[in-house]
């Protein structure tokens, strides 16, 4: 094998590099989503309790998404308390 067969250190080095943005880029998406979804626990405070009842939630329920950490979308808590109720 010569050395033009070899990728040099360099050219390896920057393929490495091109891949280190997309898991950042994803978690930086993740992060921007369970902001924005902590945006709509705000706005299901809102409704009234017959309101959330319709969709099977309660306060308790937002409260509990609400102190999910940073990094945890509060909605997927929700979806999953509200599935539970439809189904017991």
């Amino acid at each position: 094998m010569s050395v033009l067969d070899r990728p040099s250190s360099a050219l390896a080095a920057g393929r490495r590099a091109a891949l280190v943005p997309a898991p950042i880029a994803g978690t930086l998406r993740g992060l921007a989503r369970a902001v924005a979804n902590r945006r709509q626990i705000d706005r299901l405070r809102a409704l009234t309790d017959r309101g959330l009842a319709d969709i099977g939630l309660t306060r308790l329920d937002l409260d509990f998404a609400g102190r999910a950490p940073l990094g945890v979308d509060p909605t997927l808590r929700l979806a999953c308390v509200a599935r539970e109720r439809a189904h017991s």
